[in-house]
């Protein structure tokens, strides 16, 4: 009678046998921790941004070209009548400077007035006169000669802060393009320079688009009721150029 030793050969077994569980199980719980940890691991994504901004008069591409910046929304505000103020908001993840400071989301303001005078807040109301005869605020006339009537650049001091302006007097209405701290937003020109140096260009812009599209106030509103403004538009009782969430409120008079 043959004797089959099969106790050794199963003992060999046994072992590799484990060794394929341990394995197979290690690699399940790693393929399970990647598929979970991966998706944090990926920086957040951007949102689409739109095709045009503020009531499609502006379009995206064309002011990201000039200020160098990736726009993601827009917001209207209306201040009674025809005033209007559109915020241009940058789709960059949020992220803080060097300070541990949240840096500003808001990219420029563009705001519409029916009036030869443009109130910037905090004491300062312009008009075409007083700026081409200012000497005490470094006002500078822009070059733009697509633009029908004067245009001006102006950099409004507010502590550390620079907010800098191109402000156009058209007839019987006044449009202006406000960069707010370059030095401290997340968004497009990254110093007062870049943004005083852009514009002249980013103005132009926005003059003849709003002409193109029809978005410059009526000079005469009470005899025209116009176009009711569009279900996006907030509306808030008072003509404030800037809240006080968008700079400090307090610098001395012009």
């Amino acid at each position: 009678m043959k004797h089959t030793d099969t106790a050794p050969r199963s003992r060999e077994i046994r072992p590799i046998q484990r060794w394929l569980a341990i394995v197979l199980t290690i690699t399940v719980l790693c393929a399970g921790a990647l598929a979970w940890w991966r998706p944090w691991d990926q920086p957040e994504e951007m949102p689409v941004p739109p095709e045009a901004v503020c009531q499609d008069v502006y379009n995206t591409a064309e002011l990201d070209r000039i200020l160098g910046s990736s726009i993601g929304s827009s917001t209207i505000q209306s201040y009674g009548g025809w005033d209007r103020r559109c915020t241009v908001s940058s789709g960059r993840p949020p992220a803080t400077d060097a300070r541990g400071y949240e840096m500003y989301g808001t990219i420029a303001f563009i705001e519409y007035w029916h009036d030869n005078e443009y109130d910037a807040g905090n004491g300062y109301k312009w008009t075409d006169e007083t700026m081409a005869a200012d000497t005490d605020n470094g006002v500078q006339k822009l070059n733009t000669p697509e633009l029908e009537g004067n245009s001006y650049l102006w950099v409004m001091q507010i502590g550390s802060e620079n907010y800098v302006h191109g402000i156009w007097f058209g007839n019987g209405f006044t449009i202006a393009v406000v960069l707010g701290d370059p030095g401290g937003s997340l968004d497009g020109p990254k110093t007062t320079q870049e943004a005083m140096a852009v514009m002249p260009e980013l103005l132009t812009y926005v003059g003849t688009q709003a002409q193109e599209h029809h978005a410059i106030p009526n000079p005469n509103p009470s005899q025209d009721p116009g176009t009711p403004e569009t279900s996006d538009a907030v509306n808030t009782p008072a003509a404030a150029p800037m809240t006080a969430n968008d700079q400090p409120t307090s610098t001395p008079s012009a």
